[in-house]
C-alpha cells in the first residue's frame, strides 16, 4: 500500500469516527416557577431539530414531553469567531474570517 492510500484510509477512518461522535447536548434547568426542565442543544451540521426531539424523548421517556421553546440561527463565521480586540497581524481589523457559518438549535422542554 502506498503512502497517499494510507493517509486516504486513515483521513476516512477519521471522518467516520467524528460524524458518530456527533449528539445532542442536554442541560438540566429550573424555570420561574420551580420546575425542571432541559435546555437540548443539537447545533452543527450534521444534526437537526430531529435529533433534539430523539434526546428529549429519551430523557423523558414514556412520560412524554412538551416543547417550551426552540430556536436556531445561522452564524456566519466572521461573527461567530469575532475577536474583540484588534490584531495588528491581521488584515480583517480583528476579525478571523472562515468560509461557511455556525447551526446553532436549541429546544426547551418540560417532561409531562
Amino acid at each position: 500500500m502506498s503512502r497517499s492510500n494510507i493517509r486516504f484510509f486513515l483521513l476516512v477512518a477519521v471522518i467516520i469516527v467524528l460524524q458518530g461522535c456527533a449528539s445532542p447536548t442536554q442541560r438540566e434547568i429550573y424555570f420561574a416557577d420551580g420546575t425542571k426542565g432541559y435546555n437540548i442543544n443539537c447545533s452543527g451540521r450534521e444534526m437537526n431539530f430531529s435529533h433534539c426531539l430523539e434526546k428529549a424523548g429519551e430523557i423523558c421517556n414514556a412520560k412524554g414531553y412538551h416543547i417550551l421553546n426552540q430556536s436556531g440561527m445561522i452564524i456566519p463565521h466572521s461573527v461567530a469567531v469575532h475577536d474583540f480586540k484588534k490584531n495588528p497581524y491581521s488584515p480583517t481589523s480583528g476579525y478571523a474570517t472562515f468560509p461557511g457559518s455556525t447551526m446553532t438549535r436549541n429546544v426547551f422542554i418540560r417532561c409531562k
